[in-house]
């Protein structure tokens, strides 16, 4: 009962700039030094499936950590944290937003996160986002296993708007270019903005995802593979080792988010 559950974390940016979606190098490192004290085993996309859908075989202590956009600070400064310390992670990438190409990072300068996403809808934006040579390179390490954020990362448009059209071609455009380019196969969306609805899902599933991420706090099991939840990280180590327990039961964390909702 109170290793039912695997807890996932949601990250964007990994950078010593604002505080929007970001958390900073040193907090990380605190984060993934504790996590690796404690003898935290952070998974793959694919081990996550595999011990939620056989939990008799599940680790106590396993962890996903997920990014999401796939921002250049992921492969300059957030990479060399996970090899440091032995983790891995998931990244969402929306397709349109990676160029081709080489990038000198030697002078690389991370920028708030608002200028950052403002050059990422440019042809700069190789400056800002991860190159496909980057994800390349991200995913072969096994640090890194990159899956799908769709393609323009505009999905929650398309849903309020009703577009559902749209959003199948994304869904499935996402997908398909992630798989030809990685020579991979993808099986996990992040939902942009944490929007979707059940029309959306239902798409999602029909397009082959197997597992639906969204950004609503709770625990995780083989039950809720169209709605996983995902907490989001910015504090230091010692308030992470006192989520993940809570996280990783079904029970404590439904009992948690109950009294943290009658704050």
């Amino acid at each position: 009962m109170l290793h039912n559950s695997i807890p996932v974390l949601m990250y964007h940016h990994v950078a010593p700039t604002d505080n929007v979606v970001n958390v900073r190098p040193e907090l990380f490192e605190d984060q993934l030094r504790a996590m690796h004290k404690k003898g935290w085993r952070a998974l793959s996309g694919e081990e996550f499936l595999y011990f939620l859908r056989n939990k008799n075989e599940k680790p106590k202590k396993c962890v996903l950590l997920t990014f999401d956009d796939g921002f250049a600070d992921n492969y300059v400064i957030a990479m060399p944290l996970l090899k440091k310390y032995g983790m891995k992670a998931v990244l969402f990438v929306a397709t349109d937003l990676i160029a081709d190409g080489h990038v000198n990072r030697g002078s690389f300068v991370p920028l708030a996160h608002n200028d950052a996403w403002n050059l990422a809808h440019t042809e700069r934006r190789s400056e800002v986002m991860c190159t496909w040579t980057e994800l390349k390179e991200m995913e072969d390490s096994g640090l890194f296993d990159i899956q799908s954020h769709g393609m323009s990362h505009k999905t929650h448009e398309y849903i309020k708007e009703g577009n559902y059209p749209a959003l199948k071609e994304d869904l499935s455009g996402g997908r398909a270019v992630l798989e030809k380019r990685l020579s991979k196969r993808i099986a996990h969306f992040a939902w942009p903005k944490g929007i979707h609805d059940e029309k959306g899902r239902e798409i999602a599933a029909e397009a082959g995802y197997e597992a639906l991420y969204t950004t609503d706090r709770g625990a995780n099991t083989a039950e809720n593979l169209d709605v996983i939840n995902r907490l989001p990280v910015k504090k230091n180590g010692e308030w992470l080792m006192a989520k993940l327990p809570v996280y990783s039961s079904v029970l404590l964390s439904k009992i948690y988010l109950t009294v943290r909702a009658g704050k």
